[in-house]
């Protein structure tokens, strides 16, 4: 007898239940059909955006299994000769490590995009993805499939703002990104070290966050600080300034650079709406 199981708001709204057709299963119209398939036949997806996995974690819910069974179906996909998991590793590892021969699974027949977005989303609304994680999963669907970031925020329900954001961490120096990935510093630390244009900059102020116990506001005053002090190297600055002439005969409004060692920011001034979204037209049709 098919079984109806729920995946969250998020899943049912935006995917439709599409399953494989099997002649030793039952289907029936608008409901989610689960199968036992063997463990040995299940393969993880290379491109799960869940990269580190807590062996602790795993441990625990494997122990879980042992005595209740999964209690929830995993997403998995048919390839020509196996299954791959579309959502749900960490009950596929566990399962394995409880000793299962089979786990319980949901077939669906998507295309590569789609199975990549409800990884996405299953991950994101069980909180299961670090900010690295995200910022990267969220670039890998955009470059693939060349869509916006207004078009996957709408599809993974998530402000634009929020997405863009994630996707900004993704410039910080790699040691940084390193230290997010590790739980070491959080998100809004990381947001706030992105006013640093140089890279040991960043670096330096991250590890002053781990062993100073510094908050947001602390980077925010710092980086407040800096800036009033910083000057140009005057060797450079006429360069600086002939590059600063290029970019604001272009926009039509002021424009200033600040350059780093090895990066730094192009601030371009706009007066009203108005004049942003005559910038934004610019850079949209050129």
């Amino acid at each position: 007898m098919a079984k109806k199981t729920g995946l969250g708001k998020g899943l049912g709204a935006l995917f439709n239940d599409n399953v494989i057709e099997d002649d030793d299963i039952e289907i029936k119209e608008g409901e989610e059909v689960i199968r036992k398939i063997k463990i040995i036949d299940i393969e993880p997806n290379k491109d799960q955006p869940r990269r580190n996995f807590n062996n602790e974690s795993i441990d625990e819910l494997a122990e879980s299994i042992k005595t209740y069974g999964v209690i929830q179906p995993i997403i998995v996909t048919k390839k020509d000769k196996y299954y791959e998991i579309v959502a749900g590793e960490r009950r596929w590892r566990a399962s394995k490590k409880a000793g299962l021969d089979e786990i319980p699974c949901i077939v669906r027949e998507e295309t590569e995009r789609r199975n990549k977005e409800i990884a996405l989303i299953e991950n994101i609304q069980r909180e299961d993805l670090n900010p690295i994680e995200k910022a990267r999963s969220f670039r890998q669907l955009m470059d693939e499939y060349g869509i916006t970031q207004q078009v996957l925020s709408d599809t993974l329900g998530i402000s634009r703002s929020s997405l863009a954001n994630t996707v900004r961490l993704l410039n910080l120096d790699p040691r940084v990104i390193d230290l997010v990935i590790q739980n070491q510093i959080t998100e809004g630390h990381a947001r706030s070290l992105l006013c640093f244009s140089d890279p040991d900059q960043q670096y330096k102020a991250a590890l002053d966050i781990i062993a100073k116990g510094q908050n947001v506001r602390d980077i925010e005053q710092r980086v407040k600080n800096k800036k009033k002090t910083q000057k140009r190297d005057p060797k450079y600055d006429a360069i600086l300034q002939d590059i600063e002439g290029t970019f604001q005969g272009y926009f039509g409004t002021k424009v200033r650079l600040e350059a780093g060692k090895r990066s730094g920011k192009i601030i371009i001034q706009y007066s009203s709406n108005e004049d942003l979204e005559r910038i934004m037209e610019l850079v949209k049709n050129n």
